[in-house]
């Protein structure tokens, strides 16, 4: 069945439209990935890269899309030998100028200095990092996308370990936790190959995570990079509410350029769908405070109702001066630059109403 996505039109076969996370079958099409996508044009529109690699390509979609919406020359690499047939016949129905070729990410990504390399793959992206960051130009970009959230949110606390050697607590705030873990590796990786990221865009959707950075030379400047990852403990650093341990190492500086989340915000976007607009506008705030304070953890150690978010932001915007926003990271959650002692006070308050 033929399918439409952004500017694009692409064939897929009717049973390998799916939701969750993906397969090694040709031709696969995954929904969930909709906003993944509708981002990366985004931001592709706002960076304008020259040279733009899809590592995985599956049904092409998502070079197609670029080759329409951004006007980026785009190359995509698929292994597979069906889904390579596939693509190319989505990439004449597209009429767009696209090299495509039977080969693995490895091969295609050392073909070029890539402006953009976008891995996606059917798993972890750990065997593909050091290939990613050693063929981006310098000053170029890489997108990631993570899909073994069991490893990067905790709840497979040996794999987190044999993977990232981190320990992560798989608890209401493990999606900001493992998003800052993702990107404390991928620095880490730049860092060996002397070289350094800068946080673009990062978010949590459905089953996968996905981070935008930009890729520079530099030891110097890499060395000063690693100092943006530590280890936290919520007890100190966030609440005494949670438990007395490290967790870590994570990224602890910011995750989303101002200067990119404001100039996407300033444009429209005719093709996008809503979801990703409403996304992308929230990502502006996920900066103001580093993690976030969950107000069902509150309500539960306090053993109170859980009070109405909007009330709450409102009360405490009043009482501190200070202006309080919305995480996507939880429906249940606020990032509000106060300390935890007046951040509870007003919790107390609120929930006792």
């Amino acid at each position: 069945m033929f399918l439409r996505e952004g500017l694009a039109e692409v064939w897929v076969p009717g049973e390998e439209i799916k939701l969750g996370p993906g397969t090694k079958r040709a031709g696969f099409y995954n929904r969930d990935q909709v906003t993944n996508r509708d981002v990366t044009m985004a931001v592709l529109q706002i960076l304008k890269p020259r040279l733009y690699l899809d590592g995985f390509g599956g049904t092409g979609i998502r070079g197609i899309r670029v080759a329409r919406e951004v006007g980026t020359h785009p190359v995509i690499s698929e292994i597979n030998k069906s889904s390579f047939d596939l693509i190319n016949e989505n990439v004449k129905k597209n009429e767009v100028d696209i090299e495509v070729y039977n080969e693995s990410f490895e091969s295609i990504a050392s073909k070029y200095m890539f402006d953009f390399i976008d891995v996606d793959p059917y798993g972890s992206v750990v065997p593909f990092l050091d290939v990613a960051l050693s063929h981006v130009r310098n000053g170029g970009y890489l997108g990631i996308t993570a899909t073994d959230l069991s490893a990067l949110t905790g709840s497979a606390p040996m794999k987190t370990r044999r993977r990232y050697n981190a320990f992560i607590v798989n608890d209401r705030l493990r999606h900001e936790s493992g998003i800052r873990l993702l990107m404390s590796y991928v620095a880490g990786r730049a860092a060996a190959l002397d070289r350094y990221i800068i946080p673009i865009l990062s978010f949590w959707k459905s089953h996968y995570y996905r981070i935008i950075v930009r890729v520079k030379n530099g030891t110097g400047e890499a060395d000063k990079m690693l100092e943006n990852i530590g280890h936290t403990n919520k007890y100190s650093e966030l609440s005494p509410i949670y438990r007395d341990m490290p967790e870590g190492p994570m990224w602890k500086s910011v995750l989303n350029s101002v200067e990119v989340v404001q100039a996407i915000a300033a444009r429209s976007f005719e093709y996008l769908d809503n979801n990703s607009v409403e996304l992308m506008n929230r990502l502006g705030d996920e900066d103001k405070m580093f993690l976030f304070y969950e107000l069902t953890d509150f309500a539960s150690h306090f053993k109170r109702n859980l009070p109405k978010l909007e009330e709450l932001m409102s009360e405490m915007s009043a009482e501190t001066g200070e202006k309080v926003f919305r995480t996507h990271f939880s429906p249940t959650a606020v990032k509000a630059p106060v300390d935890s002692t007046k951040f509870q006070e007003i919790f107390l308050a609120i929930s006792k109403k």
